[in-house]
């Protein structure tokens, strides 16, 4: 492991070429393969990389030199740039081709990047700080007087008891209760009477994986502990709780019933 990080900083102050520091990733899994984002191992000309298709950049501590290695940035929400550039840095970062790139930011070193499905409170924050977060982000119990920015890259779920300066939102934001509950998945849930039997009031369920409603789950069930849905992917349901999934959803993908869900599987083998 020290051999990886090693690598990776020798690659940032311009020491290593790209292609010497690529050797010690060839044996790592994809996700130890950081460079500060994810860099397509195909490369574009002699010790040139390309960034592509990724939710945040962070660029904010790359040399001149490193940047130079740098032949494009494609399909980008936002790049994290220093506070402070020198003119050494602004040159380097300007010479790079960059195609739909959302946001360009100048922070300062101290900012806190969170990836994935994540909460937040207070208790999780510094004071007078900048949070950037790619993915689904739930604040919750942020003061006013903590002075938090943040940024967010997907889709932000907040309560009322949440007082933050959005500095850019690229996405969608939707409310909660304070007393919220809140049951996270990025797999797959299978919602049956037992499941439904242990929740709490005013349940939500946010989940980027498919979610399974089985047939002993009723509306009046799913009524009484007010449960909402807060996914970016596929309800199975049968048809007679549609009605209620719908009036109660934000940002669902599809709701469909068991047969529906076989006739996609079938249309996947479907010859013409």
């Amino acid at each position: 492991m020290s051999k990886l990080y090693g690598g990776l900083s020798a690659l940032k102050d311009g020491t290593f070429t790209f292609d010497e520091v690529l050797v010690l990733y060839t044996e790592m899994p994809l996700s130890a393969f950081v460079f500060e984002t994810m860099i397509n191992k195909k490369k574009e000309g002699k010790n040139m990389a390309r960034i592509m298709n990724q939710a945040s950049v962070d660029l904010r501590s790359f040399t001149p030199e490193a940047l130079k290695k740098i032949k494009s940035i494609t399909n980008v929400h936002l790049i994290m740039l220093p506070e402070n550039p020198t003119p050494e840095f602004t040159e380097a970062y300007t010479s790079i081709q960059k195609t739909n790139v959302m946001t360009e930011i100048n922070i300062s070193g101290n900012a806190s990047v969170f990836n994935g499905m994540t909460i937040l409170t207070k208790d999780d924050l510094a004071k007078d700080s900048l949070v950037v977060c790619n993915g689904f982000t739930v604040l919750r119990d942020i003061p006013a007087e903590m002075n938090i920015r943040v940024i967010i890259n997907g889709s932000l779920i907040k309560s009322p008891d949440v007082f933050v300066e959005a500095v850019k939102i690229n996405g969608t934001v939707y409310k909660i209760y304070n007393d919220a509950n809140i049951i996270r998945s990025v797999a797959e849930i299978n919602f049956d009477r037992n499941f439904i039997n242990n929740l709490k009031e005013k349940t939500v369920i946010v989940a980027c994986g498919k979610i399974y409603i089985s047939d002993e789950v009723t509306e009046e069930m799913l009524s009484e502990k007010q449960v909402k849905f807060i996914s970016v992917g596929k309800i199975f349901a049968r048809r007679e709780l549609h009605g209620y999934i719908q009036a109660n959803s934000d940002a669902v993908g599809k709701v469909l019933t068991a047969e529906e869900k076989n006739q996609e599987k079938k249309k996947l083998f479907r010859w013409k």
